[in-house]
């Protein structure tokens, strides 16, 4: 995954942009600096569904509950 600035993310840089993701609405400027393709992954995400994101050290998993808020491990 690459960030806004056009570096690689890291794993910690990725859960931390999923827990704005979760928590911010979709005009604050937290919300601004979640990386536009992160967005696109966790938008296209179905409920019960599980997909992967890979970072600069390693791959995150990406889950979508029935609460439609995305866990991250």
């Amino acid at each position: 995954m690459i960030g806004p600035d056009g570096k690689p993310l890291d794993r910690p840089a990725i859960l931390a942009a999923v827990g704005v993701y979760n928590a911010e609405s979709r005009g604050s400027p937290a919300f601004a600096s979640i990386p536009r393709a992160l967005v696109t992954i966790l938008d296209g995400l179905q409920v019960g569904k599980t997909t992967y994101v890979k970072g600069k050290d390693g791959q995150v998993q990406l889950t979508r509950g029935k609460d439609r808020k995305v866990a991250a491990k």
